[in-house]
């Protein structure tokens, strides 16, 4: 039986901006579910007499009421609406309603009718029609009112999905003489003969419907920083978007590492009988690989190329041996590498992806490069038109997933989401972009790191929060350097 879905865990898994809308529509989505239920005709015969009675009475008395009635009606609306807007201030939102929110919106969605798929009709064919067509529809309102034909044909709309009707359709549409009738006028209509008869007995296809699916496309960032002796590496600087992110540049997992939701189920009162119905998603990968996005220089659109995926284990000891040598370089040396500015406005907030983003043209592995300040775009790393050096790149790992989901009828039971037991309560596995070794503190007199090298390499990323590793959980590659950099310095003979 399926946990009732608390407050804190739906505000915590659904953004705020969504969470806003619906308790503001939760009202309006309220009656439109009663609107489609009376319309659907599945909870109760009353509710849709009544809306077909009302659409009589207005198709039958608009005129009237129009012209005499209509200051009236105004005069006794606008003190309703007053009173509405002095009206107490809104609750505040609870489970029950949101509850009652998101079965709305799945309600309305469920009673939707499915368009009926017609065939393709030529132009002289349409021509036909209403040429024939137009003559009977001039003389019938002489006969019969206006008015009382739009009340029959909103009477006949609005009663499609009753059971009477259900059940008078299906009695005429096994009669062989009716589907010659319609079969003769539509052939009169449209000018084609009619098909061959068949005489071979083709039994009825008693396979249920497929279920339509949604197709998603994930988009990862991928981001990389330029080091002196270390070439290009995830190790960014605090304060500035994660080695793997959103367009938004919100942290992500990597793709080696990157999962799908978990199978979610929905239990819904069955408005057909007992039970419940049982609405389960399911996500699965399309494609069996992420693809990169790839622009050439002349070329439309992007297309998505494959390319072997990046190991963090491999980047990792390879980023921290490269920082040993570059670190040991450095101090014997006594000459700082050119990198990046420590006192460039880095720890400003991330700026918003540019609109154009299919736009940028991509090397043949699909980076972008930019300046210290992730600007600058460009297609070529090196030295760019403003004679800077392109320190920062970023690619797009695409991937395309389906979410298919399944209705079944089950026993009774809460009315709810059932989802995974590990919600928010279980933390996140940490995901470390960078496991190099680190200098000493800054405060340390024996330390004569570059202060920008030193930040790099003093902290890790987990989760999109940067903080420094305490010194009892530190690798020995990183004991191994803190012990080579406190050596004091031997002077040169």
């Amino acid at each position: 039986m399926p946990d009732p879905p608390s407050l804190l865990d739906f505000v915590n898994n659904v953004p705020h901006p969504l969470t806003a809308v619906l308790v503001q529509l939760a009202p309006h989505l309220a009656l439109l579910a009663r609107a489609a239920h009376a319309l659907s005709w599945r909870r109760s015969c009353h509710d849709g007499l009544l809306v077909v009675a009302a659409w009589c009475a207005l198709c039958l008395f608009a005129d009237p009421v129009l012209r005499y009635l209509l200051p009236l009606v105004a005069l006794l609306a606008l003190p309703l609406l007053q009173r509405r807007s002095r009206s107490s201030p809104v609750p505040p939102t609870t489970e029950t309603s949101l509850q009652g929110a998101v079965a709305d919106l799945i309600a309305i969605q469920a009673l939707l009718p499915s368009l009926p798929s017609l065939p393709p009709v030529s132009l002289p064919t349409l021509v036909r029609v209403v040429v024939v067509v137009y003559v009977p529809y001039l003389l019938l309102p002489r006969f019969i009112p206006l008015r009382v034909l739009v009340a029959l044909a909103g009477t006949a709309f609005l009663t499609a999905r009753s059971p009477p009707s259900i059940l008078i359709l299906s009695t005429l549409h096994r009669s062989a003489w009716v589907r010659l009738s319609l079969a003769y006028l539509v052939a009169l209509l449209t000018g084609h003969p009619l098909p061959p008869r068949a005489l071979s007995y083709q039994p009825l296809s008693t396979s249920p419907a497929p279920v339509p699916s949604l197709r998603f496309l994930f988009t990862l960032y991928e981001n990389q920083r330029w080091w002196m002796g270390l070439d290009w590496t995830a190790a960014l600087l605090p304060a500035e978007r994660p080695s793997w992110s959103s367009a938004a540049h919100h942290p992500l997992s990597p793709p080696t590492a990157f999962t799908l939701p978990e199978p979610t189920s929905v239990f819904l009162p069955n408005p057909s009988g007992p039970g419940r119905i049982k609405r389960t998603a399911t996500w699965t990968w399309e494609e069996p690989e992420w693809r990169v996005l790839v622009r050439k220089d002349g070329a439309g659109a992007p297309t998505r190329v494959e390319r072997p995926l990046p190991s963090p284990r491999d980047e990792t000891s390879q980023n921290g041996s490269r920082l040993l040598k570059a670190a040991g370089k450095m101090r014997e040396a006594g000459v700082l590498g050119s990198g990046p500015d420590p006192e460039s406005p880095l720890s400003e907030a991330a700026p918003e992806p540019p609109e154009e983003e299919n736009a940028l043209t991509t090397d043949p592995d699909g980076w972008v490069y930019g300046d210290n300040k992730w600007e600058g775009l460009s297609c070529k790393g090196g030295m760019g038109k403003a004679r800077l050096f392109h320190y920062t790149r970023h690619r797009r790992w695409t991937r395309v997933a389906v979410v298919s989901e399944t209705v079944e009828v089950v026993g009774d039971g809460e009315i709810g989401i059932d989802r995974p037991h590990h919600s928010i309560d279980a933390p996140l596995p940490p995901y470390h972009t960078s496991n190099t070794p680190a200098p000493n503190s800054p405060s340390s007199p024996t330390s004569e790191v570059h202060p920008s090298l030193a930040r790099a390499v003093d902290s890790v990323t987990v989760n999109g929060v940067t903080t420094a590793k305490p010194a009892e959980e530190e690798s020995p590659l990183r004991q191994r350097l803190r012990r080579a950099l406190s050596k004091p310095s031997t002077p040169a003979p």
